[in-house]
């Protein structure tokens, strides 16, 4: 039974591929498209403009490395010519993360940072370099929920764990360029902005609100995908 799914999937797979590839030129035609996402940030990604959390200098061994990710959209073109055209794109949701670990002294530590966008809108402009080859261009707001949060877990009992926790609601921007061919998206994009964040430091022993922040959302982006 597992053998017969197997093989079942492979031949809708097949099939499907067979039949997006014998359709149309599909440069300047609306279209569903899905991306996986692969980041570099910037130093103060999750941070302030000036690399800190709650007032204080941020080590770079806290600092991330990389992002991953996926994005899911729809783009529709108005009156296309022949060899271009311009359209609004519509990202549904794009959800990224971020993470890192690792050990100092007598403490295990961990870093994460999620950046959850939705209804991303914004112009798109394609130009029709040959069949089935196309560069895109395009421009998108962001309404955004970013969070960030440090860890420290001590192994020594007379020290309480620790913890730092920002999160926020605002609206971030993406300027990007992608080049197609056929179903195939290559893309690369830089997203940037800040996002007001509200922050708690807790331990074992207490909890304490912490002044309000603008954590930066700034990144490099490459996007590996699917536009149907």
């Amino acid at each position: 039974m597992k053998k017969l799914l197997i093989l079942s999937s492979i031949i809708l797979i097949a099939g499907l591929s067979t039949n997006l590839f014998a359709q149309k030129d599909r440069t300047l035609s609306n279209g569903f498209s899905v991306n996986l996402i692969i980041g570099i940030p910037a130093d103060t990604y999750g941070l302030t403009s000036d690399g800190k959390i709650d007032g204080n200098p941020v080590n770079d061994q806290y600092k991330f490395s990389s992002i991953f990710g996926i994005q899911i959209g729809n783009r529709w073109y108005f009156k296309p010519k022949d060899n271009y055209g311009f359209g609004i794109m519509v990202n549904w949701v794009d959800i990224s993360f971020a993470g890192k670990s690792g050990t100092e002294s007598s403490a295990d530590w961990g870093r994460v940072a999620l950046d959850l966008s939705f209804l991303e809108v914004g112009p798109v402009g394609t130009f029709v370099l040959a069949d089935n080859l196309a560069l895109d261009a395009y421009y998108n707001l962001r309404p955004t929920v970013f969070s960030n949060a440090f860890v420290w877990s001590y192994s020594s009992s007379s020290e309480a764990d620790e913890a730092y926790v920002y999160a926020g609601v605002g609206i971030s921007h993406a300027i990007g360029a992608a080049l197609r061919y056929k179903i195939f998206n290559f893309g690369m994009e830089y997203v940037l902005g800040g996002i007001d964040s509200e922050g708690t430091y807790s331990s074992s022993s207490s909890d304490v609100t912490l002044k309000s922040q603008k954590n930066m959302t700034n990144c490099f982006r490459i996007k590996l995908g699917l536009k149907f």
